[in-house]
Parts: C-alpha cells; structure tokens; sequence
C-alpha cells in the first residue's frame, strides 16, 4: 500500500513537472501560428520578429526558465521555415536572414534573462510572504506576552494582598521561581534572596533529613494536590504552625512543569475554633 502511494505521488510529481513545458509549448505554436497568419496572409503585422521575441519573454514570465528555453527553440526552428522563400524552403532574401539572426540570438538571451527575472521575482514573493509570517508570528508574541504580564500583574495583586498567606511558585525540582509580597512578610526572604533557592530552607532540620519536602511534591505531582500540618520555618530560623500546600502546574499536554505552593500561617488563623467564633 505504501509502495502505491509513493508511486502515485512520484507520477504525479512528474506530471506537475511537465505541465509547465507543455503548456509553455502550445502555447508558442499557436502564437506562431497566429504570427504567420497575420503577417503572410493578411499583412497585419510589418516585424514577426518582435512578435516571436515577445512570445518567448511571456511565455518565460507565465511558464519559467525552462519552458521559455524550450519556447525559444520552438520559435528559432519554426523561424527558420516561416521566414524561407514560400517556393524554396530554407532560403532567405536579405531582410528575412537578418530577422531570422535577429530571432536567433534574441530569444535565447530573452528568455535567460525573464527567466532570471522570474526567479528573483518568485524569491521576493516568498520572503515577503515569510516576512508577513514573522510580523504575524511576532504580534502573537507580543499579545501573548502581554497577556502573560497581566495574569502575572493580576496575580501577584492577589497574593500581595492576602494576609497569612505565602503564594510562590517552584520548578519541577523545587526550587523557587516567583516570588511576592505577601510571601515575603511570611517567610521573611526578600525576592533577590530566595529566588533560585531550594524551598527546602522553609522546613525543619528534621523534616529537610526526612525528605518531607520530596514528599511532599512528588504527592502533588502524582495526585494534582496534596495539603499538610507541619512546622514552616521562617528567615532566621523561626518555626510556626502552617497548612503547607502543594498543586502541580501543567502544560496543554498534561505534563508537569512546576508546583503552586500556598503556606498559610496557623497561628494568624487557628484550623479548630469554637463553632461561631472568627479569628483575631
């Protein structure tokens, strides 16, 4: 099945090759034809000459280089006939043999040079198209990437504004990439400090040896989320009671790229009050 697609598509290559040449063939011929009729039968035209240079140029510009070429040899071979004595063939009174000259080192270098001229035209049409494709891709960019900072902006409102709470992020191996406020009067670390450092240094002595913040993730990356009671210690060593909690950050594919880790102070708001009674 295979070898019948690649077959196929191999004799379709070739045909859209030949098509070019074919048509560009015709297409000579009948302008030739045309030429012929209206310069020996009815006297319309005083120069073929010009006539056949200028089918050649068209025929390069619409078909290509190789199918001018290959129209230029078409009108160089029929030249030689259309401009013989009508009784004698192959011979040639002054004029006609200085048209059939003039034919044939014209239609060769016409078509060389549309057809350079085709090809530079086609390459500047593909890099305007790739260029308008960059001004495309590049304005995504940039409204992705405000976008972006909005959510950011937006974001870091939120977490800068929430009292008893720290809200950061963490890369896959827990180490810290986004910092706030409201993270830093918590934990006390300030963003030049703490970014690009282990989220280890928020946990006991005890629980870094027991690889507590290990655990912790890896339950995050495995189940989504994962929520515990434990000692959070702040800059300095200061301990205190926090719900440390941990949500696994996904792309589009579902794959993990980094964790969400909300650590909320205890003590500032206590988990078992008396039924009715708020916080201080």
């Amino acid at each position: 099945m295979a070898a019948r697609e690649i077959n196929t598509y191999g004799v379709e290559m070739r045909s859209s090759v030949w098509v070019p040449h074919l048509a560009a063939g015709l297409f000579t011929l009948l302008s030739i034809l045309l030429v012929t009729l209206l310069w020996r039968k009815l006297g319309a035209i005083a120069d073929p000459g010009l006539m056949l240079v200028l089918t050649v140029a068209l025929t390069t510009y619409m078909a290509g280089g190789m199918p001018g070429m290959l129209s230029a040899g078409i009108v160089l071979v029929c030249s030689f006939i259309m401009f013989s004595h009508p009784l004698y063939l192959f011979r040639y009174n002054e004029l006609d043999y200085r048209q059939v000259m003039v034919i044939v080192i014209a239609c060769p270098l016409v078509a060389l040079l549309v057809g350079s001229l085709k090809e530079q035209i086609d390459q500047l049409k593909k890099l305007t198209g790739e260029n308008g494709k960059l001004k495309t891709d590049v304005r995504q960019h940039e409204a992705l990437k405000e976008a972006y900072h909005l959510c950011e902006q937006r974001f870091n409102i939120i977490t800068d504004n929430v009292e008893g709470y720290a809200v950061f992020m963490l890369d896959l191996n827990g180490v810290v990439v986004n910092w706030n406020a409201g993270a830093e009067r918590l934990l006390g670390y300030g963003q030049k400090e703490i970014i690009g450092q282990n989220c280890s240094r928020f946990f006991t002595q005890e629980d870094v040896l027991s690889k507590t913040p290990e655990h912790i993730l890896n339950l995050a990356r495995f189940s989504g989320h994962t929520a515990k009671d434990d000692w959070t210690v702040r800059k300095g060593g200061t301990p205190f009671r926090a719900q440390i909690a941990a949500t696994a950050l996904r792309n589009s594919a579902g794959s993990p790229i980094g964790f969400l880790m909300v650590t909320r102070d205890l003590g500032q708001f206590p988990r078992d009050l008396p039924q009715g009674q708020k916080p201080r």
